[in-house]
């Protein structure tokens, strides 16, 4: 990716697709079947547009139809689907190739919030409910903390009973919630766990991720769905032990849960909180120098992944050494493990991630949306996915996984 991206119109990003299939096509509508094909690569999106993982060959296929996505913020995606809130802060699914939208449920229908009223300057006054006092706030902020992530339990096109599921905040806690085609307004789902880090669908069930590692299980087939079961086993011994070697006052850990057709995974991501231009993670304290006045610009930085298999019969998470033939894909989208035979174009035994740090990814204006890459798992080491000095992306990008 050629040149400097800079976070002024999102449609940009839209209007040049880039795509690794490798047909040969131009930029002719009349090919756009050609371009949905079975077991294509994911889809890398960022603000130019449409990147397909494909090394060498590269085909270019414009859109110019997607409008208004300038003030929207991506808060997932699942089965070749984005779900957005729009500059309103209500939330809405995508098909960015077909262009197709599904307008969702609005933000006031969310379980915890009584009513909302629009003020000035763009900003709206929200009642939540079982509280005296309202709050106000920016749109911008409500974007940030309205929808944690949302994912899909399958294909709009072509399954007219999919479920839309986020994680919403509650007072610095991850609640869930779900919509139905045609339903008015969210429901809440009321589980064992007091919040939730990740939430994936598996043959119509919704598997969330809690403390623990724990996982909690509903079956969606219910009209009214209720918690299942839920899975408590003790803590991997190495999940324990390497959190000595990244203590938590110089590193982060993002849990991510992942499945394939038997198997559940358990995923830790270990992110540098600033990270010099040398590659050593320092104290924040650090940044700051004697020959400027200015701090140095240490963005945070991935440095690690472990992955754990969850053993029902052991009651336990076991360490994985190896995906063997398996890409993993996490970041803002529903997790998705790839066989890379079926799947040409993906590192075997790699981890395919992309930045979704929300919580310090607009705290500077040098960096942000920018923690991306390939983990190997064989060796430990990580990868660009393309050549740029670029530390600031905004939207940040998403993994898009057709069907």
């Amino acid at each position: 990716m050629d040149g400097e991206l800079e976070g002024k119109e999102i449609l940009d990003f839209v209007r040049e697709m880039v795509w690794g299939l490798g047909n040969g096509c131009g930029g002719d509508e009349s090919n756009y079947q050609k371009f949905v094909v079975k077991n294509s690569t994911p889809f890398f999106l960022n603000k130019r547009g449409l990147q397909n993982k494909k090394e060498k060959e590269k085909s270019v296929f414009q859109l110019n139809a997607v409008q208004n996505l300038k003030d929207c913020r991506f808060v997932g995606s699942a089965h070749g689907w984005l779900v957005l809130l729009n500059n309103k802060s209500n939330p809405f699914l995508l098909d960015i190739i077909s262009e197709t939208r599904f307008q969702l449920p609005e933000k006031q229908t969310f379980p915890h919030i009584q009513g909302v009223r629009e003020i000035e300057n763009e900003g709206f006054e929200i009642q939540y409910k079982g509280e005296k006092d309202s709050a106000c706030y920016s749109l911008k902020t409500i974007q940030e903390w309205l929808m944690v992530k949302a994912v899909l339990s399958g294909n709009p096109s072509c399954n007219g009973n999919y479920v839309v599921i986020t994680m919403y905040d509650l007072h610095c806690r991850s609640k869930l919630a779900l919509c139905r085609p045609g339903d008015n307004g969210w429901t809440g789902l009321c589980g064992e766990l007091d919040s939730y880090d990740d939430i994936v669908c598996h043959e119509n069930l919704l598997c969330a991720l809690g403390c623990g590692p724990s996982v909690e299980i509903w079956d969606l087939n219910e009209s009214s769905p209720r918690s299942k079961m839920m899975i408590q086993v003790d803590c991997p011994r190495k999940f324990t032990e390497v959190h000595k070697i990244y203590p938590r006052d110089l590193y982060t850990a993002k849990w991510y849960l992942a499945s394939s057709s038997e198997d559940l995974f358990f995923v830790v991501r270990y992110i540098g909180e600033f990270v010099r231009y040398d590659g050593e993670v320092i104290y924040e304290g650090d940044t700051l120098t004697h020959n400027t006045s200015q701090p140095l610009v240490c963005p945070y930085k991935t440095v690690r992944f472990d992955v754990y298999k969850l053993d029902c019969k052991q009651k336990k998470w076991l360490e994985v050494e190896s995906l063997n033939d398996i890409a993993l894909f996490v970041g803002g989208n529903h997790s998705a493990l790839l066989q890379v035979k079926e799947y040409p174009g993906c590192k075997a035994n790699a981890i395919y991630f992309t930045d979704d740090y929300w919580d310090r990814m607009d705290e500077d204006i040098y960096y942000g949306g920018h923690d991306m890459g390939v983990f190997n798992m064989r060796d430990g080491s990580i990868e660009p996915f393309f050549d740029c000095d670029q530390e600031r992306f905004e939207p940040p990008p998403f993994w898009i996984v057709p069907n």
